[in-house]
Parts: C-alpha cells; sequence; structure tokens
C-alpha cells in the first residue's frame, strides 16, 4: 500500500500527498453530479431505458456503466481547492496564504503548535517520504503494477477458461436437446413407416378379397349366361320339334301350292 502510495505521488511531483487521501468529494466533483435524464428516469449511464434495454440493477446493461469521477483539486498536496475559492470573493487570491500564515504564526506564538523534536522528525519524514516517492516510486509502482497485472491476468484467465466451460456445457446441453427432439423425430418416422406398412398389408389384402370376389361374380355370371343359352337352344329345338309334329301331309301340300303360285304370280309382274 505504501508503494502505491509512492506511484501515486510520482505522477504529481508537486504535490507533497496524494489527492485521494485527503480530498472528498464536494459539490463540483463530477461523480456528485446527476444528469436530468438520469435523475428524472432514475436509470445508470449506459443504459437504454425500458426500450432499449435494463435499468440500474440489470446484469445485461450495455455502456460504460458507473464509473467514479476524478478526485477534487488540492493545494500544497492535501489543502482542498474550495478552501481557497470561499477566501477568494472576500480577501482576494492571497487572502487563504495570508490567512494560513497568520493562523500558523498565533498558533505557534500561543504555544498551541508545540515544535519539539517530534515535529522536525515528522518534516524529515515528509521530506524523506517526498523523495523517495519522486525518485523510486515510479519504480516500484511498475513493479508492483506488474505483478498485479499478473495476478489480474491470471483471474481473467481462469474466469475466460470458466465462461468458455460454461459456455460449451450450454452448448452440449442444447446439442442434447436437439438430440432428444431427434430421437423423437425419428420415433414419429418409425411409427409412420408401421403405419404405412399396415396401410400396404390392408391395401393388399383389401386387393385380394376384391380380385376374389370378382372372380366369383364373373364365374357366378359366365354360369348364367351358359344356362341361358343352354335354356335357349333346348327352347328353340322343342318349339321347332312341335312345329315340325304339327304339319300334316295336307297343309304342307297346300302350303307348296300357295308358294308355287305367289313364284308365278311374281314372274308374271315381273314381265
Amino acid at each position: 500500500m505504501l508503494s502505491y502510495r509512492f506511484s501515486n505521488l510520482a505522477v504529481h511531483k508537486r504535490l507533497l500527498f496524494h489527492s485521494g487521501i485527503f480530498a472528498a468529494h464536494s459539490p463540483l466533483c463530477p461523480s456528485k453530479k446527476k444528469t436530468a435524464t438520469t435523475a428524472k428516469a432514475g436509470r445508470c449511464p449506459g443504459s437504454k431505458g425500458s426500450k432499449g434495454g435494463p435499468v440500474c440493477g440489470g446484469s445485461t446493461v450495455k455502456g460504460p456503466g458507473l464509473k467514479r469521477g476524478p478526485p477534487g483539486k488540492v493545494r500544497l498536496g492535501f489543502i482542498p481547492e474550495e478552501w481557497f475559492l470561499f477566501f477568494h470573493p472576500k480577501t482576494g487570491v492571497s487572502g487563504p496564504y495570508v490567512f494560513g500564515i497568520v493562523l500558523a504564526n498565533y498558533l505557534m506564538s500561543k504555544e498551541i503548535l508545540v515544535m519539539e523534536h517530534e515535529y522536525y522528525g515528522g518534516l524529515s519524514w515528509i521530506i524523506v517520504l517526498y523523495l523517495v516517492s519522486t525518485k523510486m516510486g515510479p519504480a516500484i509502482g511498475a513493479s508492483l503494477d506488474k505483478d498485479v497485472d499478473a495476478i489480474a491476468a491470471e483471474f481473467e484467465n481462469s474466469r475466460k477458461a470458466e465462461t468458455n466451460m460454461y459456455e460449451q456445457t450450454i452448448k452440449d446441453a442444447k446439442d442434447a436437446q436437439m438430440r432428444a427432439e431427434a430421437q423423437k423425430v425419428l420415433m414419429d418416422a418409425k411409427k409412420e413407416n408401421v403405419a404405412m406398412q399396415l396401410e400396404a398389408a390392408y391395401r393388399e389384402r383389401f386387393m385380394l378379397v376384391y380380385k376374389t370376389v370378382r372372380g366369383r361374380m364373373d364365374y357366378h355370371v359366365k354360369r348364367y349366361q351358359s344356362e341361358a343359352r343352354i335354356h335357349q337352344r333346348w327352347m328353340i329345338g322343342w318349339i321347332l320339334e312341335n312345329v315340325k309334329k304339327s304339319i300334316t301331309p295336307d297343309f304342307e301340300k297346300q302350303a307348296l301350292d300357295s308358294a308355287i303360285r305367289d313364284l308365278a304370280a311374281a314372274a308374271g309382274r315381273a314381265k
């Protein structure tokens, strides 16, 4: 932690102490300011609101999100800038310094601030710390930052590895779901195949019954037609036989004479 302070002091060489130790948030600090949209809608910076994304507390907020503003300005390493600005309207620019000198003179003259050996030891420590922070602070800070970056990279790599593992697990789960759905589709296909086989067997047997019944009906039709022809032939023969039996020799002679007369009449008309 001390080396971290040294590295920060190296950045601000003209400051005695790091401003973040003593400086507090002031009304002018950017972290205290709120935009009208943020104050009105109550949304996190970088979020899209109810139509564009989740608001504060959401785990999927896109954008920069909350970010701490820069610390307030200080003078002499630990005195806030606002204290000096407080004197400017009343005493001018030199007022704060005059007030500080007068206050220090008053404290020392009234022996409220006693300058014993601890005081000079503190001044010596301040000078030593300032020199160490300005001369050795950057190297120590770079070394510590390197170690911190290595640890952060290790944590980041472990986080990425765990994220990849979970993503692979999710992918495997989705593949398993797809395979399960494919098994369902396969079972449905098998059921349809069995139904088609049953339908084909049913149609085959139905066609067999149709052909058998049609063959029997054709047989009965042909049998009926054959019997009808036989009956017709027998009926014609029986009628002819009875007609022949009913013709007498006299009737046959009369019919023959009548035919000869008709032929003779026809021959006379032809001439």
